[in-house]
């Protein structure tokens, strides 16, 4: 890239024309990436643009949609091991610079791995025991908006079946397995910025559907399924009123290969 309009005088020190050219440098990077977060993440208007405040949607999508596998290749087929090692060690690499972002940006709530498992596995079980008793304003708390939709579709298309779901507690521990943090100032403290976190969820639930008369329809209460899931939650980390919510789910990788 070129630095254009970058003067040295012959005052100047032997290093300072390389300090200047990296600063230079970083200020056209980061406005470069400024302006292509801002293109592709659309803005609506409200009452408070009026007052030189400007809102955004929520929906961004999922960041970073990889997991690692359940196993990882044998290493007899050296291709497919040395690919795994390869994006696994690039997801850990990336994780610990988001985890490093996540805490220097967040100006209202410090970054606590161990309050945000306790956090997200509530919010997980609230969404599910809403989902079936079909409460929407515990959903609208607990999701975001393509999450909340789809569900309250689901809710909608089924009628006047009475869903009983019921939570019988972990399988393995939830596991943080993404992180991701996107913003508009770059390594400024201020400025919007959005972190999402993908959840290994392995928990043990039960579900049964009853009809009009009470009478099972569907399910089981008593059976107990182990359900292996993989959760996306996201925060606007520059909002002092924002909340770890669920955006979304990311099909498990053997579920991939399978289709």
């Amino acid at each position: 890239m070129a630095l254009r309009g970058l003067r040295l005088t012959p005052s100047l020190t032997a290093t300072q024309p390389v300090v200047l050219a990296q600063r230079a440098f970083q200020r056209q990077v980061g406005a470069m990436a400024a302006l292509q977060f801002q293109q592709q993440h659309r803005m609506y208007a409200s009452n408070r643009d009026q007052q030189g405040k400007q809102v955004l949607i929520r929906d961004h999508g999922v960041f970073a949609n990889y997991v690692p596998p359940e196993q990882s290749p044998s290493i007899t087929d050296f291709g497919r091991w040395r690919l795994t090692k390869w994006r696994n060690l690039k997801n850990g690499v990336q994780n610990m610079l988001s985890v490093g972002l996540i805490k220097y940006k967040s100006q209202y709530e410090k970054w606590d791995s161990r309050k945000f498992l306790e956090v997200a596995e509530e919010t997980y079980k609230d969404m599910n025991d809403a989902f079936a008793r079909g409460d929407r304003e515990v959903l609208e708390e607990t999701c975001l908006d393509s999450m909340y939709s789809t569900l309250k579709n689901q809710i909608k298309n089924r009628g006047s079946a009475r869903w009983e779901w019921r939570y019988h507690g972990e399988v393995e521990a939830p596991k943080i397995v993404c992180v991701r943090c996107v913003g508009t100032t770059g390594l400024s403290k201020h400025g919007f910025a959005v972190a999402q976190a993908t959840l290994r969820m392995y928990t043990k639930q039960s579900m049964a559907v009853y009809d009009k008369k009470n009478r099972l329809v569907g399910g089981d209460p008593n059976k107990v399924h182990n359900i292996l899931e993989y959760v996306v939650f996201q925060k606007t980390i520059s909002d002092p009123e924002d909340m770890w919510r669920v955006y979304g789910k990311i099909a498990a990788p053997e579920k991939v290969q399978q289709q």
